[in-house]
């Protein structure tokens, strides 16, 4: 659908609203992708969906009911069940009207035609140069290419009206070379910017640099963390930096607003013009912005959503979906040279909370460690560790180039001695 006539169609829903309060939202999704695994692709799969939500409200209950039937001719029926069900709805001690009118959405460019249009040949043709390359290097690969894209109006009775299209492309690919392995993840918002045959390269090399990994080295060492790594234990972070449980001191931001909890070199910030397109509005309509949430390791801002922003008088802050960490220039490998004895590390899985209230985690390292000693390098096995992500990063000694992670832009970081 067009944007005309998605925003069209959530109008004319509101209009049939009796209620007094309402919001809908209309989206598409497409998923393409194929999936290979054993140097064979397993799977080709194109998903389309289109949905309507619609949240009705009468200033103490409220309901919500979803449905694809996306006709004019449907959206009595579909008004009729929504109303019906907010009739036999509890009251809800946290209701929240819809956002004031007024809102005023960012414009955020972050659609590409060809890659919403895009047939199944670059798909397959990346997982077939990724296999007949696995093959000549006597090596197995598994991994995905996909594109994808998502349009949603939404529209809400006190007068706002909001549309956004994006699309993004990933291409994820691992290489096992007997005991060693590697492994890269890769997005752009168009096909046409993700580095198919660098990607593949560059993972058969690190594959068969890994091959009989020896011991790691148990004790006090610095680390370099690869972007992905970095990025795998990002989400913690985020998921800690939220107004309301660190007000209710279940996070380690708890009381920590406008103090130091890392190294100056930290900055995290959300910027819609930067690698990753972010969301002007999340789904009640609440327009978004941009946002430093910690500077020079410093914490600025929290996410907050409305209802808490009201109880404590807070600003409500919703998330853009869009995330970076500052940083410098060089490699990974750039940073290892600058430490006499090293591990570097590409990759982290399997992370669990030791204690949410500390932000303590566990995980395995995977696809790829290495020790840097004495101008030489040499792969050595995956270990379990036990970190805090603020504590790493209180010791940051360098940084590197940031690089895109699905959602997140992250540099690789050199961490001067931590446990391992």
């Amino acid at each position: 659908m067009t944007r005309e006539e998605m925003l069209a169609f959530v109008e004319a829903v509101l209009e049939r609203v009796k209620a007094p309060h309402a919001v809908a939202v209309l989206s598409e999704d497409r998923l393409a992708s194929v999936r290979f695994g054993q140097n064979r692709i397993t799977q080709n799969m194109d998903t389309f969906t289109r949905e309507l939500s619609i949240s009705v409200g009468d200033g103490s209950r409220r309901a919500e009911y979803t449905s694809h039937r996306i006709d004019t001719t449907a959206i009595p029926e579909i008004v009729k069940t929504a109303e019906r069900l907010l009739e036999g709805s509890a009251a809800d001690p946290e209701y929240m009207p819809p956002v004031e009118e007024g809102q005023i959405y960012p414009v955020v460019e972050a659609w590409d035609e060809q890659t919403a249009a895009a047939e199944p040949a670059p798909r397959i043709g990346a997982a077939t140069a990724a296999i007949e390359s696995a093959g000549r290097a006597g090596i197995e690969t598994a991994g995905l290419a996909s594109m994808a894209f998502e349009k949603t109006a939404l529209a809400t009775s006190t007068g706002n009206l909001a549309w956004h299209q994006a699309t993004e492309s990933g291409f994820q690919l691992t290489m096992h070379a007997g005991t060693g392995s590697s492994y890269v993840s890769t997005h752009s918002t168009a096909w046409s910017g993700i580095p198919v045959s660098d990607c593949i390269e560059q993972v058969v090399e690190e594959a068969v640099a890994a091959r009989d990994p020896g011991e790691s080295p148990p004790g006090i060492i610095d680390v370099v963390l690869e972007p992905q790594a970095v990025a795998d234990i990002m989400p913690f972070i985020l998921m800690a930096l939220n107004a309301r449980t660190s007000d209710e001191g279940i996070t380690v931001f708890s009381g920590m607003e406008g103090e130091s909890v890392a190294s100056e070199r930290f900055t995290l910030r959300s910027e819609f013009g930067g690698p990753v397109p972010g969301r002007p509005f999340d789904r009640e309509g609440l327009a978004c912005s941009e946002q430093v949430w910690i500077e020079r390791g410093v914490v600025r801002a929290m996410h907050c959503d409305r209802y808490w922003a009201r109880k404590t008088g807070r600003p409500a802050v919703p998330s853009p979906s869009t995330y970076g960490m500052d940083g410098d220039a060089g490699t990974a490998a750039d940073l290892a040279a600058m430490s006499s004895r090293c591990i570097r590390i590409r990759r982290l899985w399997y992370i669990r909370f030791v204690d949410q209230k500390s932000l303590e985690l566990t995980g395995m390292t995977r696809d790829g460690v290495f020790l840097y000693e004495g101008g030489s390098c040499r792969p050595v096995k995956d270990f379990r560790w036990n970190w805090k992500p603020l504590d790493l990063f209180s010791r940051i000694e360098a940084l590197g180039k940031p690089v895109r992670k699905g959602w997140l832009t992250v540099p690789p970081v050199l961490v001067g001695g931590v446990k391992i």
